[in-house]
């Protein structure tokens, strides 16, 4: 016998906010389907009628979105990716009222901290758009002015590179999670009536590639068949 289990208890501590923040954010953002998902719904809900989703290396190395919506406001700009910041809702009670697809405020701030995210963004009100990057924990470190239409693009670079054990999984089940994501996007293209959704593929060798796209129809039906071929 070995007296292991008379060996006193490691002292229980507070787990660092950093790690905190890591942690809880690879369980909301679990797989690139997660990402792209949440990156589409943001453009949906802020009245977007085009998207238009750019992989590089199947999401590996970059997943952008963009689109024609209407924009982050400047003083929206440093609580864009703060966790927990929403303008869907101020209490519990809100959430009777809500009509969009996100209303928590967890997804960028989630995204901040498993990639690299920055955000080229001009809303309808400015003359210029601006580019924003971010930092892991979701803070504003750089502003720049960038010309941009109106709307916004977000670019996730290296995703899930902040935790290694899960970007090595990542990497070696992309066939599968690219699978995965494109599954959900189709599901997006049929619900998402008056609005243009496509997405394209770069591989290493600089070829890019459709994958997908609809033509912004509102009829379902013309979805379905953009998606899936028309009748035969």
């Amino acid at each position: 016998m070995t007296d292991a289990c008379s060996e006193p208890a490691g002292a229980i501590k507070a787990i660092d906010r950093h790690s905190v923040h890591q942690i809880c954010s690879g369980q909301v953002v679990l797989t690139l389907a997660t990402a792209v998902k949440e990156l589409v719904e943001n453009s949906i809900d802020a009245g977007a009628t085009n998207v238009d989703v750019k992989l590089k290396e199947n999401g590996t190395e970059l997943v952008e979105v963009s689109d024609n919506g209407k924009g982050v406001e400047e003083a929206n700009f440093e609580g864009l990716t703060l966790k927990h910041h929403t303008s869907k809702l101020k209490d519990f009670s809100d959430l009777i009222h809500v009509e969009t697809f996100g209303f928590r405020g967890e997804a960028l701030s989630s995204l901040c901290a498993l990639s690299d995210l920055s955000v080229v963004t001009c809303h309808e009100s400015a003359q210029v758009g601006t580019k924003l990057v971010f930092d892991h924990n979701g803070v504003l470190v750089q502003r720049t002015p960038h010309p941009r239409q109106q709307g916004t693009t977000v670019s996730l670079q290296q995703l899930f590179y902040t935790l290694p054990v899960r970007h090595k999984e990542f990497q070696r089940n992309i066939k599968k999670e690219y699978t995965k994501m494109i599954h959900v996007l189709q599901s997006y293209c049929i619900i998402s009536t008056g609005v243009r959704i496509t997405c394209s593929n770069q591989t290493a060798q600089g070829k890019r590639s459709p994958v997908l796209s609809t033509s912004g129809s509102q009829s379902m039906r013309d979805n379905i068949g953009a998606i899936f071929g028309p009748k035969q």
